[in-house]
């Protein structure tokens, strides 16, 4: 109920369209009560022939008392009431519909962007912990799902519930005793509803845990099909999906069997109902204490009462299903977000960084993955507009520690400090804005090439972004294309080369600006013609930055200002290209390793 209640919050915006679908659900259970109630004198004036004070007698039951009707204009009254209820039904029922129609789709539309906003603003460590297809799951399958609680489920339980409430009170009016005898089911038809309920929720919340997995599978799937198909793997990953899809099918079809259980369930207790009211009901009307007419008016309101009743039970399994869909998906919405992670780390108020005047220095900083200790008590200072290199095996920390300075993690211990003030002090919009990154792995939008330099910067005119892309070396090629810089790239720039998706990524480091620029193997991958062609971009981009670069490929950290070497999160030499090969320590082990290996593929 905790979770119904705050899913029901979103509707709040809409309480003017909500107002107006509760008024059209009054009149639509008012009309339904009153044709029930209209029912008995409709018959009797139409099978009795005797006296007018009977068919004046029949009117009586008219729920119009301010009407006085002639006894030989009771025939034609009562049919005209009847239409005219119908159109009132009809009309009531579709504003009915359209208002809660209309405010279930806000309401899905507004979780939706809810939890998208709330996905881009959690921490880098969620999304390594969560996969991208659970997450995109529960963005499209659990969110369509909350389409039967809201909408579907508030317009039904609402519509059926006054309904039942009027029917209830036209019943009882008629005869307070059949009315006893025509309940008696009802309290018994709790106990399973109850039980059914919590039976779908269980299913329906494990059958959308499996379609997360399912998402996942396809996703790595198509996103590595050169993988599968370079690997013939496409049956191995079949069998997987097969394993997910086949689990997925038992949970819904226990949801179905849930459901085809209800119906006939509820339909029995009514049939007993029914029976029960109908031997009563036949012994009162031959003692003469029961009018027929009132039994036909107070027969056709406990028809139409079980039909509401039915109808409430599968309200109440949509509700359970679409529960265990807003339960996975306010797990995501109470994750704390980055900013307020950032804000419990912070004492006072966060300064703004608007520039790197002075150094970035790292003191006694260490930070784990879990049990794995990757940085260990390490101390770095970097002046403005220096150069730093780090290399070292793989493993031994390099990318970890750049990746500390943006924060997309934080140090287990330790400090990173701009200008003397610890990055924790420093809001995270305002640092970043400070930094650009060039990384091995090239993130690009299926977008327009100009959108995707001035990602970040749409306020900057063509111009601005042509030049970005002379100095990255881009233009060239850029020009030669169909649109030129309005060409569609595809989805991470698959259209590109390998080369010219790097220069679209430096192009767009250069365009943001930012003082402190930080590497990641930004030529690793490219053969020699493309590497050359990069460098020059990176040379105009790390002119007058502080700038952190990390290269398997000594040769492109010569002529770095100060190189660093990490082994095991630690620094275990720290100088100049010249002086670290005449101190002839692990630099100078690493060049000659990949030095040898290059002699040797040419001897090849």
């Amino acid at each position: 109920m905790k979770i119904y209640l705050r899913l029901l919050k979103y509707i709040r915006p809409y309480s003017a369209k909500l107002t107006a679908a509760i008024i059209c659900m009054l009149l639509f259970a008012l009309t339904n009560g009153a044709l029930a109630y209209l029912l008995g004198p409709a018959l009797k004036t139409l099978f009795d022939s005797k006296s007018g004070n009977e068919a004046a007698s029949a009117g009586s039951l008219i729920p119009f008392d301010i009407i006085t009707v002639a006894p030989e204009n009771l025939a034609f009254v009562v049919p005209v009431l009847i239409v005219i209820l119908a159109v009132i039904k009809g009309f009531s029922s579709y504003g009915n519909t359209y208002y809660m129609g209309f405010i279930g789709q806000r309401v899905i539309a507004d979780v939706r962007m809810s939890l998208y906003n709330h996905i881009l603003r959690l921490p880098i460590g969620y999304f390594t912990k969560n996969p991208t297809g659970t997450l995109t799951s529960k963005l499209t399958s659990d969110v369509n799902m909350l389409q039967k609680t809201t909408a579907s489920a508030l317009t039904h339980a609402m519509k059926q519930g006054f309904t039942m409430i009027i029917l209830v009170i036209v019943i009882l009016s008629l005869d307070w005793q059949l009315a006893i005898l025509a309940f008696v089911v009802f309290p018994i038809a709790v106990y399973p509803a109850i039980r059914l309920g919590r039976t779908m929720k269980r299913a329906s919340k494990k059958g959308q845990m499996t379609m997360g997995s399912m998402t996942s599978l396809l996703y790595e799937a198509i996103s590595g099909i050169r993988i599968v198909k370079a690997f013939s793997m496409e049956k191995y990953e079949t069998d997987k999906f097969s394993k997910e899809n086949e689990t997925f099918t038992r949970y819904m079809i226990k949801t179905v069997k849930v459901r085809g259980i209800s119906t006939p369930l509820m339909e029995t207790l009514g049939a007993v109902g029914f029976a029960l009211t109908i031997l009563y009901a036949t012994y009162r009307i031959s003692n003469g204490t029961l009018k027929p007419e009132n039994f036909i008016s107070f027969f056709a309101a406990t028809l139409m009462l079980y039909q509401p009743l039915k109808a409430l039970n599968g309200v109440h399994l949509n509700i359970q299903q679409g529960i265990a869909s807003a339960q996975r998906i306010f797990e995501v919405i109470d994750t704390p977000s980055e900013l307020e992670l950032s804000l419990s780390a912070t004492t006072g108020t966060p300064t703004t960084l608007t520039a790197i005047n002075s150094s970035v220095e790292i003191r006694n900083m260490s930070f784990s993955y879990g049990d794995r200790q990757i940085i260990n008590n390490l101390s770095l200072l970097v002046k403005k507009g220096e150069k730093v290199a780090l290399v070292g095996s793989s493993g031994a920390g390099k990318t970890t520690l750049v990746n500390l300075i943006p924060r997309f993690y934080d140090p287990c211990s330790g400090q990173i400090l701009i200008d003397g003030t610890d990055i924790k002090k420093i809001t995270i919009k305002s640092l970043r804005e400070q930094i650009s990154v060039v990384s091995q792995e090239i993130i690009l939008f299926n977008d327009t090439i100009r959108n995707n330099i001035a990602y970040g910067r749409e306020e900057k005119s063509l111009e601005v972004v042509k030049a970005a892309a002379g100095a990255a070396n881009a233009d060239a090629f850029i020009e030669r294309l169909p649109k030129g810089y309005d060409t569609v790239i595809g989805e991470r720039g698959i259209t590109l080369s390998g080369g010219e998706r790097q220069r679209i990524s430096i192009a767009r480091a250069i365009l943001k600006n930012a003082p402190l620029l930080i590497m990641d193997e930004a030529t690793s991958s490219l053969d020699a013609e493309s590497e050359f062609e990069v460098q020059k971009g990176l040379d105009n981009l790390m002119t007058g930055r502080t700038t952190f670069v990390i290269a398997h490929r000594l040769s492109t950290v010569k002529n770095a200002d100060k190189i660093v070497v990490l082994s095991g999160g630690e620094i275990i030499e720290t100088g100049r290209h010249d002086e670290l090969l005449d101190k002839d320590g692990e630099y100078s082990r690493l060049y000659k390793l990949q030095f040898r290996d290059n002699d040797d593929s040419k001897e090849a």
